[in-house]
Formats: C-alpha cells, structure tokens, sequence
C-alpha cells in the first residue's frame, strides 16, 4: 500500500502553497507538540488547510509542518 511518489513532497523551507483560493487543502507532513512529553510526536501524514491570507497552516494544536503537498483530484468511476 505504500505505492505513493515521494517526489511530491514540497519541503516548506523551499516553497508554501499559494494560489487564487483563501484556502488550500494539503496533505502534510508533520510532527505535533506533546505538551505531557514536552516533545515533538514522530512524523505523521495528515490533511491541513493553509491560509494563503495569513500565510499559516490552519491547526488548532501546536504542529510543525515539514513538507506538503496537493491533494490528488477525487476518484472517478
């Protein structure tokens, strides 16, 4: 089940999503804060939308991005 190209992956530090939407949703890699552990969890894949008007990833925890990338169109029958 791990056919995905990793060559997709954008690292954050080389270029951000942008675009004409207020919005873009992506699939991230990133790593969450434990505040019991006092450390960054190990990485994981999620799904985060990125706000192009303030240049910020929308979560409501403390999440470090690493890289992204575009969501791939919705399946088609």
């Amino acid at each position: 089940m791990n056919n995905i190209n990793t060559n997709f992956w954008i690292p954050c530090n080389v270029k951000m999503p942008n675009g004409v939407e207020n919005e873009i949703r992506c699939l991230v890699t990133c790593r969450e804060w434990n505040i019991f552990d006092g450390k960054w969890s190990e990485k994981e894949v999620r799904i985060l939308s990125y706000s192009t008007k303030r240049n910020e990833w929308n979560t409501k925890s403390d999440i470090k991005v690493e890289a992204w990338m575009p969501l791939p169109p919705p399946y088609q029958a």
